[in-house]
């Protein structure tokens, strides 16, 4: 692709109110954890309770399938809630850019919607992306399981195309492909092994996009065996794509952070920073002089085209053959939790890279010995930091993840993770309980972030002072 058909191409997406550009420098459009927290923990006194989690999931009853009712919200009109007696909900909040990054306008939108609920409703899986449209609304996917002999998990999670081939036109299934893709990745990581289900979240500026997007997804959900239930578009008038996902699991779920001690080995299931020749390559497309620029930097414009194909290899394949290792590695539904032969957790990474360490130890509640950072592309990397073209060098692909486990089971399950074409490595322990501080013993760290960017603020901030001097 020449410079200006990308650039033709660039303006087809912006004329259906996608803006393709968005997302380079951090490979995310979606409003950090740490921003959006604080607005919803100041928020009390309604009946809609958001406990933020990275996952939602229920039993499994046998012969009953979950039952999903979605409903859409927009913020800028007087809110009818048209409620459904259901008491859990995933939710996806398009909140934009001037409003997501002012305290006070944040609040105050998410309280008014929160508040406006009259029957009880419960959300722990939330994603709020920041939007460079004028369109601000909510899409809540209410989710029902019927009772029965319960027989094991079904897990529910929902995503949000950010990451998408934008030389590819608007109307190519590829986005679809990465949806789904995307949208199946964390159940995957919790070992779900059937039942794959997808809800679509689409919309578009015209019904010939709304068609073909339809069909690319009937087609990608047929060709890999997934049952997709097909649902309106978001009828917003712009390009979007996404899904909600559920799947099934017969085996308990790798999710027993209560069980965590000292001393346990943190797995990164596959090296950090395998996205960031991504932003090399666009910025090629971006402007051709580039291309000497990074040249002269020892960088081949052929290497990163090369490496782009690879990346979205990897962002459109579905990895079904992760849930089946974790399965592998969970006790079967209602059996004991053995740690010498079963996985103990895992948490996702993805693009959030190293800051995921930052949630993680968050959310277990413990220190994190941080002693490897497996880099991809660790020359590459290290140039897009020190010219400032990522925030993030460490942001990587799908099969990205953390896994918690014993020193018994470790060799074992490095050695099945790597049979899945996957590049497993220790990168540390558990340090002690009680204490959310990572500890950083690799002499590269301060290469990975930008000097003095938010994202090593919140790293720095969050790492134990006592060891700064080790980097």
């Amino acid at each position: 692709m020449n410079n200006q058909d990308f650039w033709n191409t660039i303006y087809k997406y912006r004329e259906c109110g996608f803006e393709p550009l968005n997302w380079i420098s951090n490979f995310s459009n979606e409003i950090d954890k740490d921003v959006i927290e604080p607005s919803l923990n100041k928020i009390k006194g309604t009946n809609y309770k958001i406990t933020p989690n990275w996952i939602d999931y229920f039993h499994k009853c046998q012969g009953k399938v979950p039952e999903l009712t979605r409903r859409f919200y927009d913020f800028n009109d007087t809110l009818s809630q048209s409620e459904t007696g259901i008491k859990n909900a995933l939710a996806v909040l398009f909140i934009t850019n001037n409003v997501s990054e002012n305290p006070e306008k944040r609040f105050n939108l998410l309280n008014n919607f929160l508040s406006s609920f009259k029957s009880k409703l419960n959300t722990k899986k939330i994603i709020a992306i920041s939007s460079f449209s004028k369109k601000q609304f909510g899409i809540l996917d209410f989710i029902q399981i019927r009772r029965g002999n319960k027989i094991g998990y079904v897990v529910a999670d929902n995503y949000i195309t950010q990451v998408t081939d934008i030389t590819a036109p608007p109307e190519s299934e590829i986005h679809t492909q990465i949806t789904v893709s995307g949208a199946i990745e964390n159940l995957n990581l919790l070992g779900c092994t059937s039942e794959f289900r997808i809800y679509p979240i689409y919309d578009g500026p015209t019904e010939s996009i709304l068609d073909t997007t339809r069909k690319n997804f009937d087609s990608i959900t047929l060709s890999n065996n997934i049952y997709m239930e097909d649902y309106s578009s978001v009828k917003k008038g712009d390009l979007l794509f996404g899904a909600t996902s559920t799947a099934t699991t017969s085996n308990e779920l790798p999710l027993r952070y209560e069980d965590i001690e000292e001393g346990m080995n943190v797995i990164l299931t596959d090296t950090f920073g395998s996205m960031v020749p991504l932003n090399l390559y666009l910025l090629t497309q971006i402007n051709e002089k580039n291309i000497s620029l990074f040249e002269k930097n020892d960088i081949s414009y052929d290497l990163l085209k090369k490496i782009k194909v690879e990346i979205f290899n990897n962002l459109i394949h579905p990895r079904f053959e992760l849930g089946k290792l974790i399965s592998k590695y969970c006790p079967e539904f209602g059996s004991k939790y053995e740690k010498t032969q079963n996985i103990t957790c895992v948490f996702p990474v993805l693009s959030k890279g190293i800051l995921a360490l930052k949630h993680l130890s968050e959310y277990i509640n413990n220190e994190l010995v941080i002693d490897n950072i497996p880099i991809k592309y660790q020359d590459i990397s290290c140039y897009a930091i020190k010219e400032y073209f990522v925030q993030n060098s460490t942001s990587s692909v799908n099969g990205c993840h953390t896994i918690i486990a014993s020193k018994e089971i470790t060799d074992s399950l490095i050695q099945d993770l790597r049979k899945i074409h996957l590049e497993p490595e220790i990168i540390g322990k558990i340090g002690k309980k009680g204490k959310k501080s990572l500890i950083f013993t690799d002499p590269n760290f301060d290469k990975y972030f930008p000097p003095r960017s938010k994202i090593q603020k919140k790293i720095r901030g969050f790492k134990k002072k006592e060891n700064y001097k080790k980097l």
